[in-house]
């Protein structure tokens, strides 16, 4: 018998999985190995630790239940592993000594202490992913130290790989390919991983695998985190290039990605590589650069391993949003560790960095906090700033939130700081600029705010005619008009789908242009192709609020409410302070549900109710509630005197016929005619 916790945990029999393991069973077996050395521990500790959400009767309870489970499931399959008595529960090794079981958590444990390079071999055999992934996160003690050991093993295993594959002897060349693609694999950021596989590669007479491997490194570093390969990596490539024939370098050379990687020698530090066009663009553009600065008190404690850990995550979502130029967290961390800047000024001139993220583990009164501020390079103001409470670690959810928010956070900090300095110090405006004064805007569901938007990002594209964020933003400005003023004719519509089209070979990993097309798809009646344009943008961002509000509206018109509604609960989410748009979608997915009252209290959540006066007379209508029906009916004809029922209901596109059918019920119960 097996028991794996590594990656997708099982207990199997033979090659044949058991089916309903206790879910219990392997946490025990996960915290007695790793946390007790003589894999014991006492009845009261580890009933506090599985249900620590509970009182101390409770959880005793859960635990003689539980462990009654795991007594028979043991029965069952012949196991004596878990045993216990009145006081303690511990582990029986016995069957593991005469080799009738095997767990691949022990076995990762004895191979690391002996230390050779063959144990090191069956360790990266064994480690098939993250410990015990499909936990199902409880709120219980459990969870958090769990998570804390996961990174520790991580990078533990990261380091003992560094290392390895840092020998210049005593390691063949088959080992550190091994070592290599298993580092790759675990943390597919490490150039060193990529470099080993050339450099074997080279050393093997496998030429087109030297190419392949620096392909595969650009590729990732470009579509995840919008950077080049580092300079020794680059290096290396190119040195590694005379031994090819010379047919096949022009082939090589010509088959180079559309925007050529060049070693720009007027650069001082060997770590701030990055494209040349996409430097040139983010200059033109006058888009501000940001670098994100995580500074250990002590490497090893797990704690600040799981902070520097947030700050990666949050380097590569700020990363993913093309209005900010951002330093590559490799960069950011041997800032930190080999040449540390006097000041927050030397960022500025040595890497043309506007604004740092300082961020650090602070310890007082017996607590923890995640402190991070973000600095003005120009003026060493601290423009913003947060403590956040950091003593166990988060579950995964909270951690993802705390990151987003952050990032959130950081980025409008910046809007609103380099818009002010325009504005004070009357600088020449470029299109980062106009910009951000369209983007000030594009949320208002006002037509003469939506005009003044498209008219900024106009100016935009004068300064940067390739900016794709003001592209998509006039996209969006003409299909926010045609919603406001209800329009029958679709031109405005069909000028903002070619103004998306536009935009696309512009940037292929921006998923604006994408949710823009999805948008206007969506109300062209198009229903198929926006929601594949959706699919496509959020597979480039998964994380952006906005494009999941929009999805969730293109959804709700393609009839799938109740995934509509998943999509703008998880857009809340992400962005709980929302813009106007997102409780519109929302009230309009609940009126189609026929849940008029919910409907209702998305739409009194909007800043400006009004403007989706026409959606909320017809729920209060359908309600019974006349004198509210009246009012928004009232402000939507002074909003707009020339609404029809019949004209609106014919433009309006949604796939279902009874949704439809609905809406005109709605609006003719309100009063509209």
């Amino acid at each position: 018998m097996k028991i794996a916790v590594f990656g997708e945990a099982s207990v199997s029999l033979g090659e044949q999985l058991i089916p309903r393991v206790p879910a219990n069973f392997l946490r025990i077996i996960v915290y007695l190995l790793l946390e007790n050395a003589n894999h014991s521990i006492s009845r009261g500790k580890l009933s506090q630790i599985l249900w620590s959400d509970t009182d101390q009767s409770h959880a005793s309870m859960n635990l003689r239940q539980s462990l009654a489970r795991i007594r028979k499931f043991q029965e069952q399959y012949g196991l004596s592993l878990i045993e216990g008595d009145a006081a303690y529960v511990y582990l029986n090794l016995s069957q593991v000594r005469a080799e009738l079981l095997r767990i691949d958590l022990l076995e990762y444990i004895e191979l690391e202490q002996k230390g050779d390079i063959e144990s090191f071999l069956a360790m990266i055999e064994l480690y098939a992913g993250d410990l015990f992934v499909q936990n199902e996160p409880q709120g219980s003690d459990f969870d958090e130290w769990l998570d804390v050991k996961r990174a520790k093993l991580r990078d533990d295993l990261t380091t003992l790989l560094l290392h390895v594959i840092d020998q210049p002897i005593g390691v063949s060349i088959d080992e550190k390919r091994k070592f290599a693609r298993k580092l790759i694999e675990i943390d597919p950021y490490q150039e060193v991983g990529y470099r080993t596989l050339m450099q074997t590669a080279s050393q093997l007479g496998m030429i087109t695998k030297v190419e392949r491997t620096f392909r595969e490194c650009t590729k990732k570093l470009r579509d995840d985190l919008d950077v080049a390969p580092e300079e020794q990596t680059i290096e290396l490539y190119q040195q590694l290039l005379p031994k090819l024939s010379p047919a096949t370098t022009r082939g090589l050379i010509a088959m180079q990605p559309a925007q050529p990687i060049v070693i720009r020698t007027e650069i001082q530090t060997s770590y701030a590589i990055r494209a040349v066009s996409q430097l040139e663009q983010a200059k033109q553009a006058g888009l501000p650069r940001i670098m994100v600065l995580y500074l250990p008190h002590n490497a090893s404690d797990p704690m600040e391993q799981l902070a520097a850990s947030l700050v990666d995550d949050i380097t590569i979502g700020l990363c993913r949003l093309r209005t900010l130029s951002v330093v590559a967290p490799y960069t950011s961390r041997r800032v930190v560790t080999e040449s540390p800047i006097d000041s927050f000024d030397g960022l500025k001139a040595q890497f043309g960095v506007s604004y740092a993220v300082d961020s650090k583990i602070v310890r007082r009164d017996g607590f923890c906090f995640l402190s991070v501020k973000l600095i003005d390079t120009e003026t060493q103001e601290i423009v913003w700033a947060e403590k956040t409470k950091f003593d166990y670690v988060l579950p995964e959810q909270q951690y993802r939130q705390l990151s987003i928010r952050i990032i959130l956070s950081v980025v409008s900090t910046i809007e609103k700081t380099e818009l002010d300095r325009y504005n004070k110090l009357y600088q020449d405006p470029n299109a980062y600029y106009w910009y951000l004064m369209g983007k000030r805007e594009i949320d208002k569901f006002d037509l003469s705010k939506l005009r003044q938007a498209r008219q900024s990002f106009k100016n935009a594209l004068t300064a940067s005619p390739d900016f794709v964020p003001a592209l998509s933003g006039i996209a969006r400005t003409m299909q926010r008009e045609w919603l406001v003023i209800a329009r029958n004719n679709n031109d405005i519509l069909l000028q903002g789908e070619q103004v998306a089209i536009q935009a696309l070979p512009a940037d292929p990993h921006d998923e604006r242009p994408l949710r823009e097309l999805g948008t206007i798809s969506m109300y062209l009646g198009k229903f198929d192709e926006s929601i594949e344009y959706f699919n496509q943008s959020e597979s480039i961002n998964p994380q952006h609020a906005d494009l999941l509000a929009d999805y969730a509206d293109a959804l709700t018109h393609s009839g799938e409410l109740e995934t509509a509604l998943d999509k703008i609960h998880a857009a809340l989410r992400l962005n709980p302070l929302p813009p106007d748009y997102y409780f519109w979608v929302g009230g309009g997915t609940y009126h189609y549900q026929g849940r008029y009252c919910e409907a209702i209290g998305f739409l009194e959540r909007m800043q400006k109710p009004r403007a989706a006066a026409r959606l909320l007379a017809g729920c209060y209508a359908m309600i019974g509630e006349r004198e509210k029906a009246e009012e928004y009916r009232r402000y939507a004809m002074e909003d707009n005197p020339l609404f029809r029922v019949d004209e609106w209901i014919g433009s309006t596109s949604l796939k279902q016929p009874l949704h439809r059918e609905m809406y005109e019920t709605s609006l003719r119960e309100a009063g509209f005619q």
